[in-house]
């Protein structure tokens, strides 16, 4: 027999759990079949499950509870799976922090867990990305009220502290022999099944910075700029590559310079503001 299925606690996408749990199957269960599973759940149509793990069909309030009875978890783990699902299909940012919040609560705390957790602190704070950074040039060594003061808004030390302490355990900090701290060459690396909630938060928070900015900051502080316009879907892409293009440039010119100052943050966007324009059916 092949290595044991791994546990659900251990998935964030519920999709990739069929997915593994369908060919750890194959191969340890004597005639499963997509027909077998679904057989199993009392639900009619062979291909549900295959449209199911394929993100074709979303499961429903009435097939969670079949489908978890079908994959043989126990109650705890069924729970867990139920809000699994909800997570993944969540159609809001606000849905998707919620429901993660209980996933996290249901884990079994072990170390796969731990960092989750962790990535998920780090960007929800403006403010952990900030003192990385701020370490280039503003070592900390038990001075959390003075870093605390430089940031913009102010953060409180004890926040500060419990930041360093967040950054550390990621690796994304370390400690010289002087005690003081610096930025590691280490770079988070987030789970792809939680990206589509850790990312959007990130950016939901700068944008929200970006707004107090404009009147936290004089003019000659920060720069605003912003065109409306219309596009074609071909501009639109040729546009995109430009910021890609532009954003590497940036961040050349940001590994280039020794003698930084300040922590700020750049923020490229460009979004629509119209529907998009609806597509002619062709003629067979």
């Amino acid at each position: 027999m092949d290595a044991p299925l791994k546990s659900i606690f251990d998935y964030t996408d519920y999709r990739r759990y069929l997915r593994e749990y369908y060919a750890w199957a194959k191969t340890n269960k004597r005639g499963f079949s997509h027909r077998a599973f679904m057989a199993k759940t009392g639900m009619s149509g062979p291909n549900y499950f295959k449209r199911v793990m394929e993100g074709v069909h979303n499961l429903t309030e009435n097939s969670i509870p079949k489908f978890a009875s079908a994959l043989d978890l126990t109650d705890s783990e069924a729970n867990y799976f139920k809000y699994l699902v909800y997570f993944n299909q969540a159609g809001t940012l606000e849905d998707k922090d919620r429901f993660f919040g209980i996933l996290m609560d249901l884990k079994t705390p072990h170390a796969h867990y731990v960092l989750e957790k962790a990535q998920y602190d780090y960007y929800k704070d403006w403010y952990n990305i900030a003192i990385r950074e701020m370490l280039s040039f503003f070592p900390y060594k038990d001075n959390a009220q003075d870093m605390g003061k430089r940031l913009a808004p102010p953060v409180p030390p004890k926040k500060v502290k419990k930041s360093i302490e967040l950054l550390e355990g990621l690796g994304l900090i370390e400690k010289a022999e002087d005690g003081t701290y610096r930025a590691a060459s280490k770079f988070i690396l987030t789970d792809p099944d939680v990206q589509s909630l850790f990312i959007p938060k990130f950016h939901q928070a700068m944008t929200r910075m970006a707004e107090e900015a404009i009147t936290r900051f004089p003019k000659d502080e920060r720069y605003f700029s912003s065109s409306t316009v219309s596009l074609s879907d071909r501009t639109y892409k040729e546009i995109i590559e430009l910021i890609r293009v532009t954003r590497k440039e940036v961040l050349r010119k940001v590994g280039e310079d020794q003698e930084p100052e300040r922590v700020y943050h750049l923020n490229m966007q460009l979004f629509p503001l119209t529907a998009g324009a609806a597509r002619k059916k062709r003629k067979s």
